[in-house]
């Protein structure tokens, strides 16, 4: 498949751009964000799973390597997630950071390679527009493995391999926050060999961190999350680009309002899944996943990419598919960088975007039947 040569020309333009960008935020993310995952490898690597989530062991070994650190950046993965670290632990740690990069970058590239194979050349200049990609691996993030699990997930389901998919759907509950809805999503598609993989995996990664910490790292690892003195886990709230970001940029504290709005979002989740075609459903699923939920940054959006470009060339209703491109564009995302009150741009485009998916089951039902078919089981 020949590339047109405005494709390339705003490809080739938009990665100098993201590589600029990057290097003026890798530096200071090695020492952040990436040192908390290369620390908590380092630990795998000394069988030191039971202590491994106690702040003061994870303060000692970043302090190892960044000696300048002066306050925790916490490790809030699943014990097994240290596992898959430790290999790049084996590195020292100045060259295991841009083996990391690189590695994180190479990922990335392969799924806009991939979403070229499936939609075509101009799949390439929405994916080379989308920011959340290239600001996470600047970050020291390894959210392109998400977006490449998503993508696999979906091509499983796609190709009629529900149980492959839904296993590929487990191994994402390395952040379980971000993962919340998919097995509702499953029930009520019926989907139930893909649920079927889901829980097995989920069941597995359970059993598995319990072999490595036993009870007592268990019970370490819920402490951590629920510290609510660790900063890096409750700052900046007007950045996130869920429910939680969305009030805090319009000044609303209150847990029952939030509350209220999770409700809502997820009341119209229950409502319109029912019937979904498979695009559909993992697009309302990623992306209500991420809205109710607190602790979701700009970065975690990579794994939206997909859903984006699914929407963009599945639906047939103009309105879902402006939306998409409009959050492929550095648009959104970029004001989720600007502070309070303008990074409320990113949360309510998000859910614009959900509302529009949502209000599909009815524009596409047929006159005087509001209920599309259900989707076929899997």
């Amino acid at each position: 498949m020949r590339v047109p040569v405005f494709v390339w020309i705003v490809v080739v333009a938009f990665c100098m751009v993201w590589i600029s960008l990057g290097s003026m935020i890798a530096p200071s993310s090695k020492g952040h964000d990436f040192l908390n995952l290369y620390s908590a490898g380092s630990l795998a690597l000394d069988v030191k799973f039971a202590t491994l989530h106690d702040p003061a062991v994870q303060l000692e070994r970043e302090q190892r390597f960044v000696p300048s650190t002066q306050k925790l950046i916490p490790f809030g993965r699943p014990l097994f997630y240290s596992l898959a670290l430790a290999p790049l632990a084996t590195i020292p740690f100045a060259r295991a950071f841009w083996v990391f990069i690189i590695s994180q970058s190479v990922l990335l590239l392969g799924c806009w390679a991939w979403a070229w194979r499936r939609f075509g050349p101009n799949a390439l200049v929405f994916a080379a527009l989308s920011l959340p990609g290239p600001l996470g691996i600047a970050s020291g993030q390894d959210c392109t493995v998400f977006l490449a699990l998503l993508i696999v997930a979906y091509e499983l389901a796609d190709r009629e391999q529900p149980a492959g998919a839904g296993a590929v759907l487990g191994l994402m509950l390395v952040k379980y926050h971000l993962m919340l809805l998919w097995p509702v999503a499953l029930v009520l598609q019926r989907r139930w060999k893909m649920l079927a993989g889901f829980c097995a995996v989920a069941i597995a990664e359970v059993a598995l961190s319990l072999a490595l910490g036993g009870v007592e790292g268990a019970r370490s690892y819920v402490a951590l999350v629920r510290n609510s003195n660790l900063e890096d886990l409750s700052a900046y709230k007007e950045l996130m680009i869920s429910l939680q970001g969305f009030a805090a940029n319009l000044g609303i504290e209150s847990a029952w309002a939030i509350g209220a709005m999770t409700i809502i979002i997820v009341a119209i989740f229950l409502a319109a899944l029912p019937g979904a075609p498979l695009w559909r459903m993992f697009a309302m699923t990623a992306v209500a996943s991420l809205l109710i939920v607190p602790h979701v940054h700009g970065y975690d959006a990579t794994l939206l990419l997909w859903p984006f470009l699914l929407t963009i060339f599945e639906s047939q209703q103009p309105a879902s598919k402006i939306a998409a491109t409009l959050l492929c564009t550095p648009l959104a995302f970029g004001f989720a960088l600007a502070g309070k009150p303008y990074a409320i741009v990113a949360s309510a485009s998000l859910v614009i975007f959900f509302l529009l998916l949502a209000y599909e089951k009815y524009a596409t039902a047929p006159a005087g039947n509001l209920s599309s078919p259900r989707s076929a089981p899997a």
